[in-house]
């Protein structure tokens, strides 16, 4: 007998396995010191050694973010392996040349996706020309791209790094997939002394008051406007403004805005108060040198320069445009385009010395939705249909995947993949038995690492139906994310209302990972109730209610005369949801006018629930005493039950629970609460006895009419079976999901849900 669910040692299914190079592809126009390019460094940098980043730089930089060594880079201007072939061949072809050679590897390789950072559509094209995948990134508000909306791919996904990015695009008519990648550097640790260092370095005192300015001088950071700021600052307090960043590449540009800025300096007389050490690889190593920063920037797509200063603990006052406004914290104070320089100030001085918590989002591994994204690619559909589920524990979700997929084993093509440990080995036994393959994604419970092991076995297995069954919604979310654009189908199989409720409880996640509930149910195929419930607006129309089916038993009760004493059933997991607490008190309210009645328990405890159970175990001994017995975990009880006189069950949250289903499909009369789709299994009255609440005195009195009056019971037991042969048959389950299964899927339907 186990009363304790056990979960180490326990049989699992195989691990999902993973190529042993799993190579990503990136390809970013150069390595200059800028914010793109820094995302790309530290995505390369932090995926390693779970996965391998091959790094495709176009053009070489006199300045340039130093590479890790793990990281693999290919230099289209200096690698050697291409630099033959005839003199004759402008630079700009060559490059063309190189990359369509570059692609062709890409599209042989285990992960055929390419993420273009900063290329133009002819190099885009050029890498994609033999096959591959190639995701193209915008990093900027629209007067930074360098190219319009015509030149992007509409039936390919675009990842855009903001909300505002998203909102140029649609404003200008793209109609096409994006995807939102709001990208959160890490925290950084400073030595002790990198505040004395710079500031000796820059020549400013110790104890001065420093404004800190990080970018590349050019025209969109407005730093002009930052240098009256400052100045009109001056005024109040005596302060140092330092300026991180050079001039731009392009040479002839870059040196007119240097010199510009040199000039503004002069005319406001600020050459002692203004420090431009030019570029700093790894500029954010700064920030402690700073007491506040300012960023005056015309537009923005997502500035890691703010992002880096919040991470740091640094307050900063910034101009509200682009996605500024989307990364909130307490740190951050947004100032309008249209604002005078006195509400910069005011603002300035209000921010120094402030402290403030760490922003919400300051852990969040946003990283890894790039890595989603290098793992993304079309899917061809090869009719195989993936169940995946959270885990094979003793529940009832798990007990309804496994009836449906021991009955289908051999109608249709599928697998099911398990985000996680099971605490027993019952139902993957049961499924193996039955020929089911089963994997797991990972033992972890961290969504990410079973995301990225889905994404990457629904593409690489040409996988067209995912049919979610009980999973983390997390998961889910991550998902549906990163495969929304292409034409893989997606169903989920939700219990019902509270399954809404709990994706509810992810808000935080949803915005950090820029991907909302209302976007996924939009996006969803088909949503599956176990019961006619409520659910989301955004998914009328395709809702179907198919409810649990139970194989009709072989041992079914016939007689209804009590024994020597009547007994009371009743079957599930140990756990608060279950109200056994109230069960207890009713049975011994019940023995105050039947003293002799017991009570049998049916169901194992997980080890979560272990204070739970030893709290029920003493409660029972101490108001039941031997008129209460223990089975522990029992998988088989539909074969065991027909012998007893009564069935109850009080539960929260139910979608269309199996274990009722069984005793009424044995011919028990049943007591339940009216939950979620019990009530279209109790019929009060006419299959079973419904009680509107847990009220233990209700539930007495239910037991007693049962009890008391064998007439009834019969009446109920049989009525009961019937209903279940009739509405709940395991035959008419299986059709409807052969049915639904067999659907082909829309392709453009799908993809105009992915744009709406």
């Amino acid at each position: 007998m186990e009363l304790l669910t056990p979960s180490d040692n326990t049989e699992q299914p195989p691990l999902y396995s993973l190529q042993e190079r799993n190579e990503l592809t990136v390809v970013v126009a150069s390595l200059s010191l800028g914010g793109a390019e820094r995302i790309v460094l530290d995505w390369a940098t932090r995926i390693h050694p779970r996965w391998h980043a091959h790094l495709i730089v176009l053009r070489d930089r006199n300045k340039e973010w130093p590479v890790p060594s793990h990281i693999k880079v290919t230099r289209v201007e200096s690698d050697a392996r291409f630099l033959t072939g005839p003199k004759s061949v402008s630079k700009h072809n060559r490059r063309l040349y190189v990359l369509q050679m570059l692609g062709a590897e890409i599209a042989q390789s285990v992960i055929p996706v390419c993420i273009a950072h900063l290329l133009r559509e002819d190099e885009r094209t050029a890498l994609g020309m033999h096959g591959a995948t190639i995701i193209n990134v915008l990093h900027n508000a629209k007067h930074g791209w360098n190219e319009d909306v015509s030149h992007l791919d509409a039936a390919i996904n675009t990842i855009a790094v903001s909300d505002a990015c998203v909102s140029d695009l649609r404003d200008l008519g793209f109609a096409g997939s994006v995807s939102v990648i709001r990208h959160i550097p890490p925290r950084r640790i400073f030595a002790t002394d990198t505040r004395e260092q710079f500031r000796s370095q820059w020549k400013i005192p110790q104890d001065a008051l420093v404004i800190g300015m990080v970018g590349a001088v050019k025209a969109q950071k407005n730093y002009g406007r930052a240098l009256r700021i400052f100045k009109s600052f001056l005024q109040k307090r005596d302060a140092y403004l330092v300026i991180v960043g050079g001039p731009v590449n392009i040479l002839e540009e870059g040196r007119r805005m240097w010199e510009a800025l040199v000039s503004d300096i002069d005319q406001l007389d600020l050459r002692m108060r203004v420090a431009m050490p030019g570029f700093i690889p790894d500029a954010a190593q700064c920030l402690p040198a700073f007491d506040v920063v300012l960023n005056t920037s015309d537009f923005e797509g997502m500035s890691i320069a703010t992002l880096e200063a919040l991470q740091s603990g640094l307050p900063i006052v910034a101009s509200k445009v682009g996605g500024q406004g989307e990364v909130s914290s307490s740190g951050l104070t947004l100032i309008d385009a249209n604002a005078s320089d006195q509400a910069w100030v005011d603002a300035l001085t209000t921010r120094i010395g402030q402290r403030f918590e760490p922003p919400a989002w300051s852990k969040f591994p946003s990283y890894r939705l790039w890595t989603l994204a290098s793992l993304a690619r079309p899917v061809l559909d090869c009719g195989k249909t993936l169940f995946v589920t959270a885990n094979l524990n003793s529940g009832g979700a798990q007990r309804s995947l496994v009836n449906l997929a021991t009955h289908i084993v051999g109608c249709a093509n599928f697998e099911i993949i398990v985000n996680g440990n099971s605490s027993h080995p019952y139902f993957y036994r049961r499924l193996r038995a039955a020929g089911v393959r089963v994997q797991r994604s990972g033992d972890t419970f961290n969504a990410f690492d079973h995301a990225e092991v889905l994404v990457h076995k629904i593409c690489a297995e040409d996988i067209g139906t995912v049919c979610f069954w009980n999973v983390d919604h997390k998961v889910k979310l991550l998902l549906v994310k990163a495969l929304g654009w292409t034409k893989v189908r997606f169903i989920d199989v939700s219990p019902g209302g509270y399954a809404f409720d709990e994706m509810d409880e992810t808000t935080s996640f949803q915005r950090f990972a820029a991907y909302t509930s209302e976007e996924y149910y939009r996006r969803l195929d088909t949503l599956i109730l176990k019961y006619d419930g409520p659910y989301p607006a955004e998914c009328e129309g395709k809702v179907l209610v198919i409810r649990n089916g139970v194989s009709f038993p072989v041992h079914t009760k016939s007689r209804y005369e009590i024994g020597s004493a009547p007994k009371v059933v009743m079957n599930g997991r140990i756990a608060p949801s279950k109200f056994l607490e109230e069960i207890i008190e009713a049975m011994q309210m019940l023995r105050e006018s039947i003293p002799n009645v017991e009570l049998h328990i049916f169901g194992g405890a997980e080890e979560c629930e272990q204070q739970y159970f030893e709290k029920i175990t003493a409660t029972a001994q101490k108001k039941l005493g031997t008129g209460v017995r223990f089975y522990g975990a029992n998988f088989e009880t539909i074969s065991q039950i027909a012998q007893f006189d009564a069935y109850v069950v009080l539960g929260k949250h139910q979608g269309c629970p199996n274990a009722l289903l069984e005793a009424l499909a044995v011919g028990l009369p049943c007591v339940a609460n009216n939950d979620g789709g019990t009530r279209e299994q109790v019929i009060d009255g006419v299959t079973g006895l419904l009680v509107s609440s847990t009220n233990p005195a209700s539930v007495a009195f239910a037991l007693k009419r049962i009890l008391s009056n064998r007439n009834l019971a019969k009446r109920l037991g049989r009525a009961g079976r019937s209903h279940v042969e009739k509405h709940f048959s395991m035959r008419e389950m299986t059709e409807k999901y052969l049915q639904l299964f067999a659907q082909a899927p829309s392709g453009e339907a799908q993809m105009q849900r992915a744009v709406e």
